[in-house]
């Protein structure tokens, strides 16, 4: 895990000083190393955190034919392997590292080495002879990629925003577009940026670079094809390919720990990560007093699994104070209220290891969140004539009738609202709809939902249903606001996060499993617990779900936030500059909409271009 810079396309030798610029901008995500190549056309920058071959792995690094010149962000879990490989097809290595297996790849299989690998990773390889620029992305954007073409010509990339600001060579300029998806989804699509003149490399995609211009195309989209599968097969197979991931993933020359909420995920997680080893795993977890402890929980696990467990309590934090920090940490406007949850949790984590591994992407992948309930109980009301049949087979299944008749009301109404169970699901998750944010504007920009309907995010023909819901929060939700937050969380504190269950094998396997092994209409998660129950304490078992979160509705009433809340609300503040149609008044009671609100508006006092 590291952070990566270049810029290319030099007419001179550049001793100006902007790579390394760029290069001290990413400091907090590679404490370990710095490291600049100056080479004709381009020069290569990196911030390194040692994680594998910490002897001869530096970067940015050079082949051993002097040609390909590399400067890498992640891991590539299965390089052994493809190492042997290589070497039978006649490459020679100079090191051990998985850097120098990736720029082998390229030489041996052009861009389809992206679809070889099983990993989390951003890199760029400078290729010296035809002075031609390569980039690729994992598959769901574990690992942030950035880029911008300058007036004068050249191109510049980095892990971070803030480095290719930091070059100092372009003026960014805010992408109305972008901050009105901002204010509908949370967070900024994963397809673009919150500036108009710096883009990102969408997860999934390779970059080309040169002479005839760039090129972008995507190299993996996820399949929704259901097959055949009975329930007790399947729950085998995710078994076998979880515990593939758990062990790929383990794999670093540093120890490795977990993050432990006591929750299925990360539970699952730190179980499968034990039989791995015979030293007791490194765990990790946080709570907040009286407003969100789930340390019992991890506890439990702990125990069970003879972990060397670290957890804090730590009440009530500064959230004013944190509220500014994350406004720095993150390049764009986040509103993810959990990103201080697990920045917090990273900073302790690192006091003792550089590596942990978590629980993210299982809801996504089986089904977990809460929204997807009322949506599989719309289709099963649209699908039957007999809805008193099923609202008494939702009563029994539930036990609780008043439950039951809630689920089957919100389903009724969502299907009646919206035919389509894709747009149902999209115009329930947005934040502010489009005629608030047409007020918001103030006739200074026509909103739009052009965000949910581009090619990135459409599913491939014949997917529907829960399926495409499913393809949505996979293309948009987890890489736009799941592993945005944990990535700037933690690399804010040198520390790499690892997650098992966006495993390629493993991700692949749940697109071909039938919607109704991950939701049904009165279960989330079905298959998941199912297969996967066995490694839970009892108070872990029968725990209902509670998400990674934060008492952000406690929070807002802190005389800290009040302070941040009057100076962001009020006055000449750029929010009220930005969006002069707002009126705070409609905000009360409103605690989701306030927080999104607010972190914009602290996000625009710190990058708003004057």
């Amino acid at each position: 895990m590291c952070g990566i810079c270049l810029v290319a396309g030099l007419k001179s030798d550049g001793q100006d000083g902007t790579i390394d610029r760029m290069v001290a901008a990413l400091a907090h995500r590679g404490p370990d190393a710095h490291g600049v190549l100056r080479l004709p056309g381009c020069q290569l920058g990196h911030a390194r955190l040692s994680i594998i071959d910490l002897a001869t792995g530096a970067q940015p690094m050079t082949d051993v034919s002097g040609r390909y010149h590399i400067t890498f962000n992640g891991e590539i879990y299965n390089y052994q392997q493809l190492r042997t490989e290589l070497q039978n097809c006649g490459h020679r290595f100079a090191t051990h590292s998985d850097t120098e297996v990736i720029m082998a790849a390229y030489v041996e299989w052009g861009p389809d080495c992206l679809n070889r690998f099983r990993g989390m990773f951003g890199f760029a390889i400078w290729d010296a002879k035809t002075q031609e620029l390569f980039l690729g992305r994992d598959l769901f954007g574990e690992k942030p990629l950035y880029y911008a073409a300058t007036p004068d010509g050249r191109f510049l990339v980095a892990s971070e925003i803030k480095s290719i600001v930091a070059a100092g060579l372009l003026a960014p300029k805010l992408d109305p577009a972008a901050i009105d998806a901002y204010l509908a989804l949370g967070y900024v699509p994963p397809d673009r940026t919150i500036y108009a003149n710096i883009q990102t490399l969408p997860p999934a995609h390779f970059l080309k670079w040169g002479r005839d211009g760039t090129r972008v195309q995507r190299y993996w989209q996820p399949r929704f094809e259901p097959q055949s599968i009975t329930m007790d097969d399947a729950a085998e197979r995710l078994r076998e390919l979880l515990q593939q991931a758990v062990r790929r993933q383990m794999v670093a020359d540093v120890p490795v720990g977990a993050f432990l909420s006591g929750g299925h995920d990360s539970s699952t997680i730190v179980a499968l990560m034990q039989q791995e080893t015979s030293r007791p795993v490194k765990t990790f977890s946080v709570g907040f007093g009286k407003y969100t402890n789930e340390l019992p929980y991890a506890r439990a696990v702990a125990q069970q699994y003879q972990t060397e467990h670290h957890d804090i309590d730590l009440g009530t934090p500064a959230v004013g104070e944190l509220l500014e920090r994350m406004a720095e940490v993150y390049d764009e406007p986040f509103m993810d209220s959990s990103n201080i949850p697990t920045f917090l949790v990273s900073q302790y984590a690192r006091q003792h290891v550089k590596v942990v591994l978590s629980g993210d992407g299982a809801d996504e992948l089986f089904g977990g969140y809460s929204w997807y309930l009322p949506l599989a109980a719309s289709e099963k009301v649209r699908a039957s004539r007999l809805k008193w049949l099923l609202f008494r087979s939702v009563s029994k299944l539930l036990g609780h009738r008043i439950a039951a008749l809630e689920l089957y009301s919100r389903g009724m109404g969502l299907a009646a609202r919206w035919p389509d169970t894709r747009e149902r699901f999209i115009s329930t998750k947005t934040t502010f709809p489009v005629s608030e944010r047409q007020i918001f504007w103030g006739g200074r920009n026509r909103s739009s939902d052009d965000f949910t309907h581009t090619n990135y995010y459409r599913p491939p023909d014949g997917t529907t249903g829960m399926n495409a819901v499913f393809h949505f929060d996979w293309m948009s939700f987890l890489p736009g606001d799941i592993l945005v937050k944990v990535d700037r969380a933690a690399m804010a504190n040198g520390l790499e996060t690892r997650a098992p269950f966006l495993d390629r094998d493993l991700a692949e396997f749940a697109a071909t499993l039938p919607a109704a092994l991950k939701v049904n209409g009165t279960q989330s998660k079905v298959l998941f617990k199912h297969a996967l129950n066995r490694y839970w304490p009892p108070s872990v078992k029968s725990r209902t779900k509670l998400g990674f979160g934060s008492p952000y509705q406690a929070w807002l009433h802190f005389s800290a936030v009040k302070t941040l809340r009057q100076r962001v609300f009020t006055g000449e503040s750029r929010l009220r500059d930005l969006l002069p149609g707002l009126d705070p008044a409609t905000l009360e009671g409103r605690p989701y909409e306030m927080w999104n609100l607010l972190t914009l508006g602290l996000w625009l006092e710190r990058h708003e271009p004057n």
